[in-house]
């Protein structure tokens, strides 16, 4: 049998046993909020960039599709007046709206033949949306694609 002094000393013991079981519930509470987070971020990033790869691979198609001679005065980021290029850039900056920080860099080369080009297309963009935020400004945030491709007749 327990004695009134042994009863005494345990008085509040289970009040203590649940309070730390609600702390350690709490905390993994909190964890799986931040995962989630965490996938809600990622999850934003991957659709910037499938933007992106698809918004490039669709100015690919364009050029292949364009007149061969009027690619580089058509498309190129250094002239940025040809109206496929100004096209272009609208329908990006349309899409994902603040994300963009700068209009598509598109550099034409020589291509391996004399009747082709090589283009660099390199877009960039922002994962954070408030341009305001000091954090946005970091070098992390700024993500970017690149891509080449060989746009031409590859013949002498």
């Amino acid at each position: 049998m327990n004695s009134p002094r042994s009863i005494q000393h345990q008085a509040g013991a289970y009040l203590l046993e649940a309070l730390v079981g609600i702390l350690i519930f709490s905390l993994g509470i909190l964890g799986i909020v931040g995962l989630q987070a965490a996938s809600l971020r990622n999850t934003s990033d991957a659709s910037l960039r499938a933007e992106a790869v698809f918004a490039a691979n669709e100015l690919i198609g364009r050029m292949w599709a364009d007149d061969q001679s009027q690619l580089i005065g058509n498309y190129s980021s250094t002239f940025g007046t040809g109206q496929p290029y100004l096209n272009f850039a609208a329908d990006l900056k349309a899409a994902q709206g603040a994300a963009w920080i700068q209009d598509p860099a598109v550099v034409f080369s020589a291509g391996p033949s004399p009747t082709s080009s090589t283009v660099n297309i390199v877009i960039q963009w922002r994962t954070c949306s408030d341009a305001a935020n000091p954090a946005c400004t970091s070098s992390k945030e700024v993500h970017n694609y690149q891509t080449s491709a060989v746009i031409g007749q590859n013949q002498w």
